[in-house]
């Protein structure tokens, strides 16, 4: 037992004085002496002697003896310290050998003012100073006094060391040279080539230093890797860490935190120290992380049933960790747990502290069958279980290249072809799914490693370069054979494959759907005006066809926005576009914060995803206007691959989709389609489910228009828009949804949802000169912030604000536009261009606008436009046809050819129009106007 007043100090090594210090004057005049035990040998003159604890768990004192009266060579310390002294190793081997773990008795001598104590060591009964100069390791230091006179207790030293140097013992031998008595240490040991070569098998080793109970500093003593020095980490168990040593300047770092050492880590580390400190042991090497520190078993060379990490569990200096003691053999990382149960039910030392509550049941990784759906990036999945149910997974342990998401992003190197390689091998096929880890709350995705057959999809990014090993603290949770993907990525690295390469080439393609505005072309004297969206998109779509050519191309979905419009790549041309479906109609589905879509929109969205999300697909374009639709999407028909399947028709065929025959009739696959829609109509599937009431629907429908037709040849309506000098909106003044949409907009509050955002086509509100109207929805720039919209129950058009749009009740948006379309029957405008265009607007406007009319509908065009016959008084008070006032002020003329049935209202009109060239009025200022010049421009609209 060490004397009462040795003091606690810390196990660091101390460093040896060097030749021919002082001891200094003492500072006790009486000797101190004790007993102890030998906890470490720290160089050839200096030990450690540690005491025996007297209250439960204390670290019993201990303190730092430096032989008195000798020198022994230098041991090197640390990586940039002095190298070894020659037989500097070999002195503090054979001074370990002589005393490690052995009681012995001291004498202290001197204490010098640094505080170092200075004495004389008696183990077995022999005097380990005498035996170290005997043994030729130790020197004799010379008279300390001036007058040279040599102290007497150094006497004796001086014979033996008079008796070495003659027997040429140690350091005095006259046959070896000194220079290749020194140790030369390596501190920065290939450790990944060690673990490759030594992994699982049982390495001699000496424990230099303990820095924790589960951490320690050990010198390898392996014959190809002798003198190499390393930390090594014991495997299934993470014991408390002690405080770090303070700074020499006291400084604690820039923004490190003080940390304080739990109360058990220091007699933790004790226990470790007082039954390994510089012992010879065996470390097996089980594992290596990303940084190169190994990991494994630390056991007694000559009882290796010993184990020091069940010592600890079972005493409670540390907790089980499940990663590292799944390196361990099965049955042994059981018998860790079995250790830890048993302090746990104990409460012994450790478990003193920590709560019932704060005790997690051990998590068993479950492995489950799943599709992969999509392919996000590298590392990270969409799966779907056996019930089709869809979540996110993110691949354990690993990080591939990040993908650019947003504008301005640029994606790292090989991030394309990291999840191109997932994409390829694993979308629409199953593999098994582990459950590892996971980070954050609820909701967040889970961290799996997935298998395909016996490839480890995780280990096999690692292997190609495609993917880095993450970083893990040494208590988190990480992937089951996270050592074999640290093995991979340093395999990949040696051989410089994928991301070790050094390769800075990003992947790049034209990317379509990225919508940019382009500025308008400004007129001479204008300033230039953003160009609308769709214009710039369909401008910049079109002048991408002849890059594209014809023919088909091969790609793949990269994403599926609806059931009739995919997010396609073109792999040969290295294009991103969106590409609409022709010749069918799909049903929308619904959009974001919970906007409705239509029924079975997201049946069909649902199955063109199983269809073809990132599958390989051929694409063949639309051809002539067609192949670019108004929004700036390319229009053409996609195959699946393995087997060749029409998207298009697969709607079709389950009653997803009816042929859009416009589109369809403009292509070569009509007859396939209407094929596939008998099919699904004959079935009465989904959209067609209701079909032979449909048809009788719009039987009735038909025989009540042309009913009603009959019966409102004459109708009274009043103006509401003007179009152009003929053409005109106006409400019917006995439809009784007038007074319906005007007390429902005057009940509008006005206020919209936060998240509420209009999209084409729909039907909502919008404030006009402080009421408010129906509007419906005719274009959305949500870059610049407003919406086009046309006041369907009055006819005009307007931009407005984005925030100026609410929604309406769906009662409201069923109600048909109040607003019909009317255009006066036989008679057409100025030409474009003429000059007399705006003069006949106007004009017709002074006469109709706001007022009511008797209007008789003459018929009805494929257009669904009246054309009408409207009766007013002329200038002698008689009634005339309106068109005979445009007509004799020039500002009208009669339609080139007229239907036969209008022969007696045009037999009318022509004296009218007979006076306007007469008078040289209007656009016939010039004369009358040739056959040839004479046409009908509203036959040009769209």
């Amino acid at each position: 037992m060490a004397s009462k007043d040795a003091g606690k100090k810390s196990n660091k090594s101390e460093p040896t004085p060097k030749k021919g210090e002082s001891e200094g004057k003492p500072r006790a005049p009486t000797a101190k002496q004790g007993y102890g035990i030998v906890k470490s040998v720290l160089s050839g003159s200096s030990v450690v002697i540690s005491g025996i604890a007297t209250q439960g768990n204390a670290v019993p004192p201990e303190k730092v003896i430096i032989l008195s009266g000798v020198n022994a060579p230098r041991l090197q310390r640390s990586k940039d310290k002095e190298p070894d002294e020659p037989y500097s190793f070999h002195a503090r081997e054979f001074l370990r050998k002589l005393l490690a773990f052995k009681q012995v008795s001291f004498t202290i001598n001197h204490t010098n003012q640094a505080g170092r104590e200075y004495g004389n060591l008696i183990v077995d009964g022999k005097s380990v100073t005498e035996t170290m100069v005997a043994a030729g390791y130790a020197t004799v230091k010379p008279p300390a006094n001036k007058d040279g006179k040599m102290h007497a207790d150094r006497e004796a030293l001086f014979g033996i060391q008079t008796q070495a140097e003659k027997a040429g013992r140690g350091m005095h031998s006259k046959t070896v040279d000194k220079n290749t008595m020194i140790r030369k240490v390596n501190y920065d040991p290939d450790n990944f080539k060690f673990f490759f070569e030594n992994r699982g098998k049982p390495v001699p080793v000496l424990i230099d230093y303990v820095r924790n109970a589960s951490t320690l500093s050990v010198e390898i003593l392996h014959p190809d890797l002798k003198h190499s020095v390393t930390n090594v980490t014991l495997c299934g168990i993470n014991a408390p860490r002690t405080a770090p040593a303070k700074r020499k300047n006291g400084a604690k770092g820039k923004g490190r935190k003080e940390e304080k050492a739990h109360p058990v880590a220091a007699y933790a580390q004790y226990f470790v120290q007082k039954r390994l400190l510089n012992r010879e042991m065996q470390f097996i090497p089980l594992g290596i992380d990303k940084y190169g520190n190994l990991y494994g078993r630390v056991q007694f060379a000559d009882h290796p049933e010993r184990d020091i990490t069940k010592m600890l569990l079972k005493h409670g200096l540390g907790r089980f960790l499940p990663w590292t003691a799944a390196l361990c053999d099965p049955k042994l990382a059981e018998e860790y747990r079995a250790c830890e149960a048993q302090a746990r039910a104990a409460s012994q030392n450790i478990w003193r502290y920590i709560k019932p509550a704060e005790v997690k049941a051990p998590e068993v990784p479950t492995v489950t069958s799943m599709r992969v759906v999509m392919v996000s990036s590298g590392d990270s999945l969409i799966v779907a279980d056996a019930k089709g149910k869809e979540r996110r997974v993110n691949l354990a342990s690993i990080r591939a290249p990040r993908l650019g998401r947003r504008e301005g992003d640029e994606s790292e190197p090989l991030a394309w072809e990291a999840k191109e390689y997932l994409r390829r091998k694993l979308v629409g096929k199953r593999v098994n799914v582990r459950v590892e880890y996971r980070r954050g709350g609820q909701g967040t995705p889970d961290f799996v490693t997935i298998e395909q057959g016996k490839i480890n999809i995780n280990e096999q990014l690692c292997t190609l370069g495609y993917a880095k090993v993450v970083p893990h603290k040494l208590e988190e949770a990480r992937a089951t054979n996270y050592i074999s993907l640290v093995v991979a990525e340093k395999k990949a690295e040696l051989a410089k494959k994928g991301v070790h390469s050094g390769s800075k080439d990003v992947h790049k393609f034209t990317d379509l759907t990225d919508r940019p505005r382009a500025p308008r072309k400004a007129k001479d004297g204008e300033a230039a005006a953003p160009q609308r969206r769709g214009e710039a998109d369909v401008a910049r779509a079109k002048a991408m066809l002849p890059t594209l050519g014809s023919g088909s191309h091969k790609g793949h979905v990269e994403y599926v926005i609806s059931g009739s419009k995919l997010k396609v790549y073109l792999t040969s041309k290295k294009i991103m576009l969106n590409v609409v479906l022709a010749g069918v109609q799909v049903p929308r589905p619904s959009g974001r914060n919970d906007k409705k879509g239509d029924k079975y929109g997201n049946d069909a969205q649902a199955l063109v995803r199983s269809l073809c999300l990132q599958h390989n697909v051929t694409v063949e374009f639309a051809s002539g206007d067609g192949a670019v639709d108004r929004r700036g999407n390319f229009v053409g028909y996609v195959w699946t691959e393995s087997p060749r399947k029409s998207i298009a028709s697969a709607l079709l065929e389950q009653g997803l989709a009816k042929i859009f025959l416009r589109s369809a009739e403009a292509g070569s696959y009509l007859e396939d389609l209407r094929k596939a829609e008998r099919g699904a109509k004959s079935k009465r599937l989904r959209m067609w489910e209701n079909f032979d009431e449909e048809l009788k629907k719009r039987q009735e429908a038909r025989a009540a228009a042309m009913k009603a037709e009959a019966k409102s040849k004459n109708q009274k309506i009043k103006v509401t828009e003007i179009v152009d000098g003929v053409t005109f909106y106006a409400q019917l003044v006995e439809d009784k949804n007038i007074k319906v949409i005007e007390d429902a907009m005057a009940a509008i509050d006005g206020e919209s949802p936060a998240d509420y955002e209009p999209e084409f086509g729909e039907v909502a509100a919008c404030k006009f000169d402080g009421a408010w109207y129906r509007v419906q929805v005719s274009d959305v720039d949500e870059e610049l912030g407003f919406v086009d919209v046309i006041f369907i129950d009055y006819g005009n058009k307007s931009r407005v604000n984005l925030e100026g749009i609410v929604p309406i009740p769906e009662n409201l948006k069923e109600i048909a536009p109040l607003a019909k379309k009317f255009t006066l029957a036989c008679v057409t405008p100025p030409m474009d261009g003429s000059g007399w265009t705006d003069t006949a607007f106007e004009r017709l406007g002074e006469l109709t606008y706001d007022q009511t009319f008797d209007a008789e509908v003459l018929f009805r065009d494929n257009k669904g436009i009246s054309h009408v016959n409207i009766k007013t008084k002329g200038e002698d008070k008689k009634e005339v046809p309106l068109q005979s006032m445009l007509l004799k002020e020039g500002l009208a003329r009669i339609v080139k050819r007229p239907d036969y049935s209008m022969k007696f209202l045009v037999g009318q009109l022509r004296s009218f129009q007979a006076e306007g060239v007469e008078g040289r009025k209007g656009i016939w200022e010039y004369g009358e106007v040739s056959d040839e010049e004479e046409e009908d421009p509203r036959r040009k609209r769209k």
